[in-house]
């Protein structure tokens, strides 16, 4: 360590005056917010700050700025609502317009796993994913457990393709652990447009006909839909 800097040091130290503790370096993850009926916040790459959030005006309320609520700031520019309590920070009541009712809420997964923490304390890292989606639990006495309704989807398909190869997509159920099972019977949409069933093995075979970006994303009834994946097909 510089002389300087153990001088600078110690003497803080002997005045009883604290060292102010340095910003943390910004850094980049993704979000993604899914609603009931349709996605409100597309998947996005968003660069996330050491600076707060404070939602409701009081500096005691406030969360880290990268944190999974400082992901939802960025990715929706402050456009969600919610309220703050206690060692739980802000619970999230609302997104771009979208107001859960009954027993539906935002639910928050990070790297296609259930956070076992809120939004203020699910800390997050460079290059993770973010998504936040719209559940239903209903209370089950008997197990005193709260089953999820929906789960989300996901893609393996290559990034680059050749036209008029034949290649192979898989649509994937991931569950609350992050274990990922091909889902059958999912609608595969090439450019918004409904276009394949995945079989038994939750896959399709399929061959580009034409070059340029292909925007593929799968669906199901009683799952959330999955990211949308910009394919290449080159000559």
């Amino acid at each position: 360590m510089p002389t300087r800097l153990i001088a600078l040091l110690a003497g803080s130290l002997l005045l009883g005056t604290a060292v102010p503790a340095l910003a943390a370096d910004a850094f980049d993850v993704k979000i993604r917010v899914e609603g009931k009926n349709k996605t409100l916040v597309n998947e996005r790459k968003v660069t996330l700050a050491d600076a707060p959030v404070i939602k409701d005006g009081n500096p005691d309320h406030s969360c880290s700025g990268q944190s999974a609520l400082g992901a939802l700031q960025q990715g929706t520019g402050g456009d969600w609502d919610g309220s703050y309590s206690e060692g739980l920070g802000y619970f999230v009541s609302a997104i771009r317009g979208e107001k859960p009712t009954g027993n539906d809420f935002f639910e928050l997964w990070i790297n296609h796993k259930a956070s076992s923490v809120g939004f203020c304390d699910a800390a997050l890292s460079a290059g993770q994913s973010v998504l936040i989606f719209r559940q239903t639990c209903v209370f089950n006495p008997d197990t005193q457990k709260c089953p999820p309704e929906v789960t989300p989807l996901g893609l393996r398909i290559p990034t680059q393709i050749k036209r008029g190869k034949v290649r192979t997509l898989t649509v994937l159920d991931y569950n609350a652990k992050g274990k990922a099972t091909p889902e059958p019977g999912a609608t595969v949409f090439f450019n918004g447009k409904r276009e394949f069933k995945t079989d038994k093995h939750g896959q399709v075979r399929f061959k580009a006909k034409t070059t340029g970006i292909a925007r593929v994303s799968a669906a199901k009834k009683g799952h959330v839909r999955s990211e949308v994946v910009s394919v290449r097909v080159k000559a």
